[in-house]
């Protein structure tokens, strides 16, 4: 499987896949804590995961649980890794 590597903020020489789709992680900004009574939403976002076999369906139940663990590093960048993206960085 092709891939590239490079530092981010969860380390050096990290290594993330360019080819074959695994999933898809979507984030929504949400500055106003709309939906505080739903386990998808919080610190200012909405959270989901997809996966590649039923596109439509949100595989996330709680973003504590399923996409915190894995944000937590970059929780100073408003949780979201900018080295792996650049246009977030413009």
């Amino acid at each position: 499987r092709a891939s590239e590597a490079g530092d981010y903020t969860t380390g050096a020489g990290v290594q993330h896949a360019t080819a074959e789709l695994k999933q898809w992680f979507v984030m929504v900004k949400d500055s106003q804590n709309r939906f505080t009574e739903n386990p998808l939403w919080g610190d200012g976002w909405g959270w989901a995961l997809f996966k590649p076999d039923n596109p439509a369906a949100n595989v996330a139940t709680d973003y504590k649980a399923d996409c915190m663990g894995c944000h937590i590093p970059a929780k100073d960048n408003d949780w979201i890794y900018t080295e792996a993206y650049p246009i977030l960085g413009e």
